[in-house]
């Protein structure tokens, strides 16, 4: 009978690896979900800036794996494995708190350039999210060194532990898209992300390491805060579809959507009349010689040209069409919808 040597650990010691593994899956496609949830209100949510995050969270995934591979050969140890959970996960902690400034100071620099957009987004992409993602890219195959006892079983190891992380990237894909990012927002979102890596760092670590974990907890508790400063803003909301803002500027208040390029709809106490696209529409019952008995809006956001129509049409119902449900709710508060 042929023995192979021994490369890894104890199956013991297999057992605190699987919970590391699962929630560096999760906290990677955590932040990549995140990134375009921060980077939209600055840069929008093009084809090109989702292209910039997927590539860069690619590209350091990639090294992620090479660099822990190697390490995990030099130094096979879990306590260095800890480390490097530990370290993502004040990583993905600093995002929140990193990301507002950074991003102010490069729309500011970038604001009258052509491609802005493309560079910012780059740019913004690189500075907050490859560092967490790359220590995140360490832990697979940092595991499997050290899970593998057997080279008879290093690929059935390596699978199941690829599988575990793999599984852990949908559960990261998912959850912050339909739940947490419309529940409690994308910072909260991150912090909670950073709490589960803490807490994972402390298998590894010793019991005396959940006070990290416990300590990023508390910061949850924290007021969030604006997500973008801007002169006269009277509310923001995220929902499950983009970054919305209610602004005042005088009389009148405006809906802006991610970037806040465009004003989507206004509002002024006054007047339904806007001096906007919006009252080019008043002019169809002139156009068709008659005043319609019922109009369909389809992309009502604020409902400015439906309030225009109900004071001019009184007669006319409107039925005003949204996708998003919290346009609709802001406006109902701010825009007198």
């Amino acid at each position: 009978m042929t023995s192979h040597p021994r490369v890894g650990s104890t199956t013991a010691s297999k057992r605190p690896l699987l919970c590391p593994v699962f929630l560096a899956g999760i906290g990677s496609m955590t932040v990549e979900m995140c990134a375009s949830r921060l980077l939209a209100p600055y840069f929008g949510s093009s084809t090109i800036v989702w292209a910039n995050i997927i590539g860069l969270v690619l590209a350091s995934l990639s090294l992620g794996y090479w660099l822990g591979g190697r390490i995990a050969d030099r130094r096979p140890s879990h306590r260095l494995l800890g480390w490097l959970v530990l370290s993502s996960a004040l990583a993905v902690a600093a995002i929140p708190f990193a990301a507002r400034p950074f991003l102010d100071l490069s729309v500011q620099a970038l604001d009258q350039v052509h491609s802005g957009a493309i560079i910012g987004s780059l740019a913004a992409s690189a500075l907050l999210f490859v560092p967490p993602v790359l220590l995140l890219g360490t832990v697979t195959p940092f595991a499997i060194r050290l899970a593998v006892e057997n080279v008879a079983d290093a690929g059935s190891v390596a699978g199941r532990v690829f599988a575990l992380s793999t599984a852990g990237s949908l559960l990261g894909t998912f959850l912050p898209a339909l739940v947490t990012i419309p529940l409690v927002g994308t910072r909260r979102t991150l912090l909670g992300a950073a709490v589960l890596l803490g807490l994972a760092a402390s298998l590894l670590l010793g019991r005396r390491w959940t006070a990290v974990g416990v300590l990023l907890a508390t910061i949850l508790a924290l007021p969030a805060g604006t997500v973008k400063a801007r002169a006269g803003l009277l509310a923001e909301r995220e929902s499950r579809y983009q970054f919305i803002q209610i602004v005042q500027s005088g009389e009148t208040r405006s809906l802006y959507l991610n970037e806040g390029r465009a004003i989507h709809s206004q509002w002024r106490a006054d007047a339904v009349v806007t001096g906007g696209e919006w009252d080019m529409f008043l002019t169809l019952p002139a156009l068709i010689g008659y005043t319609p008995t019922r109009v369909t809006m389809l992309g009502n956001a604020g409902g400015t040209t439906a309030r225009a129509y109900g004071t001019y049409f009184p007669a006319t119902r409107i039925d005003g069409v949204e996708l998003d449900g919290e346009v609709s709710a802001m406006a109902r508060g701010y825009l007198g919808l």
